[in-house]
């Protein structure tokens, strides 16, 4: 990036700085160095896009809302270099924030800038978290809503996210009595079997026991783990 400096004063009088752009050139004529830019432009991520179309928007000093624009430059590069490393929650990216010393002010004006461009969005975070670990980890309702809640997810968007992953009812699909649709449960049961066959040198107490850990250490309420066991039990008989 190439920032070019302030005009020193002449005369007694200030000259206006040139506006701030990001250049990218190499050395040589001037037609290589626009083909050079044009295609590094067509490389780029849409994040990097974005990094780029908003730092241009400087315009040196001045303010926004009493903040200064170079200050709120820094602090959306500072944002967009976080969230293209990973998915943040708002209250996250906010903690993540303010500890580089930016002011909350600032802060909390990037982070309702990032929320009406669609890049921070704590329902399609929740639902996707939770989708994640429910297929990859086989974590339950009470486990997922709990690391939801420590990420600053509001409860209502918790709430939604974990109905959307364990209630997904399509068409006429029958519901379980355990809030949990029959495809969950199914899969549910498949990951509780390999559980099971794995513990087929304990006695039986010792093997319903280590399903109970198991399933409850997920997050899966006793009903659910009662009704898991049960049919363990029924279909694996030891």
């Amino acid at each position: 990036m190439v920032v070019f400096p302030r005009a020193k004063e002449a005369g007694g009088v200030r000259h206006a700085p040139p506006r701030r752009r990001l250049v990218s050139f190499r050395q040589g004529s001037s037609n290589e160095g626009n083909a050079y830019a044009a295609k590094n432009n067509a490389m780029q991520s849409p994040d990097e896009q974005f990094l780029q179309l908003s730092l241009e928007e400087g315009e040196g000093d001045g303010t926004v809302s009493g903040i200064s624009k170079s200050i709120l430059q820094d602090v959306k590069k500072s944002a967009i270099e976080l969230l293209a490393i990973r998915a943040f929650t708002v209250f996250e990216l906010r903690k993540k924030l303010c500890g580089k010393n930016y002011s909350v002010d600032t802060v909390d004006s990037v982070i309702a800038d990032f929320k009406s461009r669609g890049l921070l969005n704590d329902g399609y975070y929740a639902e996707s978290f939770s989708r994640s670990r429910w297929q990859s980890s086989t974590w339950g309702p009470r486990r997922i809503k709990k690391a939801l809640c420590q990420k600053g997810v509001p409860e209502a968007e918790v709430d939604q996210a974990t109905r959307s992953v364990f209630q997904d009812v399509h068409g006429d699909e029958e519901q379980t009595t355990h809030g949990f649709s029959k495809a969950s449960m199914d899969h549910l049961f498949a990951q509780a079997s390999k559980q099971w066959q794995r513990g087929g040198s304990l006695p039986l107490e010792k093997r319903r026991a280590r399903i109970v850990r198991w399933l409850q250490y997920r997050g899966f309420n006793w009903a659910v783990t009662n009704s898991i066991i049960r049919k363990l039990e029924a279909q694996h008989p030891p």
